[in-house]
């Protein structure tokens, strides 16, 4: 997790499935982020959590990073976006 245009920093987490809705043509996930032991949150990000907005096949169109349930100026890394991608692909019937 980095800001916009910031030096590449990764970080170590596990997620947890919060809930999913649908409107329209798209399916809206969200997860929940629990840093590994040590970590911590790149400075300037409080409450982070992820919308995963996915078409009705269940390919993923997006992933956002939000801030207290809000956009944020922070991006995932290709890291932990594939991460995030696996964790999805894993969920049944979401």
């Amino acid at each position: 997790m980095m800001k916009y245009g910031a030096e590449h920093e990764e970080h170590r987490f596990s997620l947890s499935f919060l809930e999913a809705e649908s409107r329209g043509q798209w399916r809206d996930i969200f997860l929940g982020i629990h840093l590994a032991e040590g970590e911590k949150l790149p400075e300037g990000l409080e409450a982070p959590s992820i919308l995963v907005i996915c078409n009705t096949d269940g390919d993923i169109i997006q992933i956002v990073l939000h801030d207290e349930g809000c956009d944020s100026e922070f991006q995932f890394t290709y890291a932990e976006k594939a991460q995030i991608e696996a964790y999805v692909g894993e969920l049944e019937n979401v």
